[in-house]
């Protein structure tokens, strides 16, 4: 992480930080302790201001790193991605109490609370145990719901995509990846009934957007 961040142990962070309260309807704590290999080493990691850094943030391997998540009191801005890619693996959270500002985030099991704005090129919230709240605007060149993820958005999307979970509260038409990869893709990414046909199910059709690539028809 950035400089400026501070490692407080879990147990003090439930109530300095007002943990507890802020999963309360939700099992993430839980399930990180119980993912940790040392959960009394557990920390959360800290900025009791705007943060900035640099490079991807890979939160699936923090928690066996004992990070449980990352808390930041103002704005985040991260000059790369957040990235959860691994189904496998319990990822740690990220709660940011100001704006994030990012080049994607993309979630298949994470935790991501924004409570003012969101700006990235890529979002993609992308399975039923992701949970993605942002209390504010989205700003975004693709936003991306899908297979169940829960997700919510408080204020307006910018941004082109769709929303193919029934689970979600975002203003995106709806779709699903069948109906939006190039006629021409559909053999690589696809089965003959539409379903997902790439091992790690939409994991490669994500990683292609990631890397740039034109997969996606234009929007309508």
């Amino acid at each position: 992480m950035a400089f400026g961040f501070v490692s407080i142990p879990l147990d003090e962070a439930r109530a300095g930080l007002d943990l507890d309260a802020h999963f309360a309807d939700r099992t993430t704590l839980d399930d990180i302790v119980v993912a940790a290999p040392r959960p009394s080493l557990l920390v959360v990691r800290y900025s009791g201001n705007h943060a900035v850094s640099a490079g991807d943030l890979d939160m699936d391997g923090l928690v066996t790193a004992s990070v449980a998540g990352v808390v930041v009191d103002g704005d985040l801005e991260l000059f790369g991605a957040i990235l959860n890619r691994r189904a496998e693996a319990q990822p740690a959270f990220l709660w940011v109490r100001g704006s994030l500002h990012c080049r994607a985030l993309v979630l298949r099991r994470m935790d991501v609370v924004v409570d003012r704005n969101l700006t990235a090129g890529l979002v993609v919230a992308n399975g039923e145990e992701c949970h993605l709240a942002i209390g504010g605007d989205v700003h975004a060149d693709r936003m991306i719901v899908d297979d169940g993820a829960v997700a919510s958005v408080g204020g307006r999307v910018a941004a082109k995509g769709w929303n193919g979970s029934a689970a979600a509260r975002v203003a995106l038409r709806r779709s699903r990846w069948a109906d939006e990869v190039r006629p021409e893709l559909r053999k690589a990414f696809l089965g003959p009934d539409g379903a997902l046909a790439c091992t790690g199910g939409s994991l490669e059709l994500v990683q292609a957007l990631l890397d740039g690539r034109d997969i996606l028809r234009p929007e309508p």
